[in-house]
C-alpha cells in the first residue's frame, strides 16, 4: 500500500472533499479521486461517502484514518530521524504544554533548545491531559508536558516526574473571596475548573472530600491559559492553579493567593511519550533541557 494513497485519503478528510483536498496538496482533482477510490480497492471497503456537500466518513473509514494518521506522523518522524542520524539537526519537534504548570520553564528550557538546534521547527500546543493523549495516541505529539489526573496505562505511554508543584487557590486581587481562610466560605464561590476533562476536577474533588464537603460545581472550565485568565480577571471567580503561577511577574499584580488554613495539596508534572514512538534526537534534546531546567527550580 503506498504511502501516497494514505496521504491523499487523510487530505481529503481533513478539508472535507476532495476538491479541498486536491486544491491543498496542488494536485488535480481526478487524481485526488483516483488515489482514494484505489486505496478503497486495495481495503475492500469504501472509506468516504461521497455527496455534493464533500464526503463523510464510513465506519471503515473513521477506524482507517485513526491508524493512517498515525503511519503519517510516524513515517514523517522516521524520515526526520534519519536526517538527523546523520548529523543534520532539522526537522519538527511539536510538544503539548499545560501553560500554568509550565511557567517558570519552559523559556529558558525554549532558549536553550533554539541554541543547540536553531534549524529545528518547534510547535508548541496548550492543552491539559485530555488533548496530550488524544494527541499522542495519533501521534501528532513528540511528548507532553502535563499534570495527569488519572494514571495513564504504562503499556501504552511512558511517563516521567519533573516537578512536585504546591497549589493554590487564587482569584483576582481586588475580588470578593481574596480573604478568605477556609474552604466553607468557598463553597458558594463562582468556581473555574482548570482542564480536567471532567465536569469536576478530581484535584479539587480530593481536597474538599478531605475536609468533608463536596466540591464545589464548576461555573466554567477551560483548557486555556487565555480565557482562564480573562476570566478570573473579570469576575470573582477562584480557581486552584499551581502557587507559581501567581508568583509570576506577570500575574503577580493583578492575581492574589488566598490565606487558606487548610492545607492544600501538591501536584506533580509530568513529561508523558508513547512507548512505541521513541524521540527523535532533537526532540530528546529539547526534552533533555525540560528535564534540567526544571529539576533546578523549586516551588
Amino acid at each position: 500500500m503506498k504511502l501516497e494513497l494514505i496521504e491523499a485519503f487523510l487530505a481529503t478528510v481533513t478539508h472535507g472533499s476532495i476538491r479541498a483536498a486536491a486544491k491543498h496538496l496542488g494536485q488535480s482533482q481526478p487524481g485526488m479521486s483516483k488515489k482514494v477510490r484505489q486505496l478503497e480497492e486495495a481495503l475492500g471497503v469504501s472509506l468516504v461517502k461521497r455527496s455534493a456537500r464533500g464526503v463523510d466518513l464510513t465506519q471503515y473509514g473513521e477506524a482507517f484514518a485513526r491508524r493512517a494518521r498515525i503511519i503519517v506522523n510516524e513515517t514523517q518522524r522516521a524520515v526526520s530521524e534519519v536526517a538527523q542520524l546523520r548529523g543534520e539537526r532539522e526537522g519538527v519537534v511539536r510538544m503539548m504544554l499545560a501553560p500554568a504548570s509550565s511557567v517558570d520553564w519552559v523559556a529558558r528550557a525554549v532558549r536553550l533548545f533554539q541554541r543547540d538546534c536553531p534549524g529545528v521547527r518547534l510547535d508548541i500546543y496548550e492543552g491539559m491531559q485530555e488533548q496530550a493523549v488524544e494527541r499522542l495516541r495519533a501521534g501528532s505529539l513528540d511528548f507532553a508536558v502535563s499534570p495527569l489526573w488519572q494514571a495513564l496505562p504504562d503499556s501504552e505511554f511512558q511517563v516521567e516526574t519533573l516537578q512536585s508543584m504546591r497549589m493554590a487557590i487564587v482569584t483576582r486581587r481586588d475580588g470578593r473571596y481574596r480573604h478568605c481562610r477556609h474552604l466553607t466560605e468557598l463553597t458558594a464561590a463562582p468556581w473555574l475548573h482548570v482542564g480536567a476533562g471532567t465536569h469536576v476536577s478530581p484535584l479539587m474533588v480530593d481536597l474538599f472530600r478531605h475536609f468533608g464537603l463536596n466540591a464545589p460545581p464548576p461555573q466554567m472550565e477551560s483548557y486555556s491559559l487565555t480565557s482562564t485568565l480573562a476570566f478570573l480577571l473579570d469576575s470573582d471567580a477562584v480557581t486552584l492553579l499551581p502557587a507559581k503561577f501567581g508568583r509570576q511577574p506577570l500575574y503577580a499584580d493583578v492575581l492574589t493567593e488566598l490565606p487558606i488554613a487548610e492545607p492544600l495539596p501538591t501536584q506533580n508534572l509530568y513529561l508523558v511519550q508513547r512507548r512505541e514512538s521513541p524521540l527523535t534526537p532533537v526532540s530528546g534534546i529539547l526534552a533533555g533541557h525540560i528535564r534540567r531546567v526544571a529539576a533546578s527550580l523549586t516551588d
